[in-house]
């Protein structure tokens, strides 16, 4: 079996920041250390930071209550927070260390300026990821969170009001292509586009990073039988590698770690490539490397 791996493969540079953050505070605090919800989306990664002291709160506020977070630090993570979580930790006692990803605080600014401009913003993603959730925060909500084109017409047929000003950004990790879609589907298809809007401005907060990713992961999977995506089963660029791959009509294995790839669907492989999450340690994508080397 002839295997390759990803040349971008092992933690994006947001990730690895993060990671590099979170290890840094529990060396150097002798206080508890906290992420709000999980600090990536990869279970190997938070359980060895767990193992370390890391403890994780939950994302629902309401659970806080009755917690002493006095003198705690609390781990933004790299999704990042909604700024009115980030103030009530702070007058919970708790001191914030920031690891949101640089390219997600670009998504906040971007969105806080398009509404403050009085464009009506949409955003491409995924309503209940937490970068989203974030971004919504940063906003007081004023936006409208989109992954496919029926929900905007849906959304523009129920909304009362004539918009004037439409302005739209993206989740940074999702794929290019829903991205494309969602642009192409809002000029070409909901008329009221035409009729009512004065101004579409789009910026453009896509992670450079993902990008390259998911072009590797196209590229791959048109030269290999098969290829074995790498990474948490929560992760969302995981997925959208997964989706871009199959969509290239290449068989795929979404696993976690090397110990899943007893899957029948791997006989017969004689080129496989392997890719890995922004989230994945490069450990594991080279353990899952030589397991099926060996094969």
């Amino acid at each position: 079996m002839e295997v390759t791996v990803a040349r971008y493969a092992g933690f994006c540079p947001g990730v690895k920041r993060a990671v590099r953050m979170v290890e840094e505070t529990l060396k150097n605090v002798e206080s508890e250390v906290y992420s709000l919800g999980p600090v990536i989306h990869n279970p190997q990664v938070v359980a060895s930071l767990e193992a370390r002291g890391l403890k994780t709160l939950p994302e629902d506020g309401a659970a806080w209550e009755g917690m002493d977070l006095t003198g705690a630090h609390v781990i933004v993570r790299s999704h990042g927070i909604p700024p009115d979580q980030l103030e009530y930790l702070r007058h919970m006692g708790a001191s914030m260390v920031d690891a949101t990803c640089p390219t997600v605080k670009k998504a906040q600014r971007a969105a806080m300026r398009l509404v403050g401009e009085g464009y009506k913003l949409f955003v491409v993603g995924n309503a209940d990821h937490p970068e989203v959730k974030a971004i919504l925060g940063h906003v007081g909500g004023d936006a409208v969170v989109i992954k496919e084109i029926q929900e905007l017409k849906d959304w523009w047929e129920g909304w009362p009001r004539k918009v004037r000003k439409v302005g739209l950004i993206a989740q940074t990790t999702v794929d290019l292509l829903m991205f494309r879609s969602l642009v192409d589907g809002l000029i070409n298809e909901v008329p009221e586009l035409i009729r009512e809007v004065m101004e579409l401005k789009i910026i453009n907060t896509l992670c450079r990073n993902t990008l390259a990713r998911q072009a590797e992961a196209l590229q791959l999977a048109l030269v290999n039988d098969m290829v074995v995506v790498v990474g948490g089963r929560n992760s969302s660029n995981t997925e959208f590698l997964r989706r871009i791959c199959e969509m290239a009509g290449t068989r795929v294995l979404k696993i976690e770690t090397a110990e899943e790839l007893g899957d029948p669907r791997l006989g017969g492989a004689v080129r496989v490539a392997v890719l890995g999450g922004a989230s994945t340690p490069l450990s594991i994508v080279e353990e899952v490397r030589d397991r099926l080397s060996s094969r």
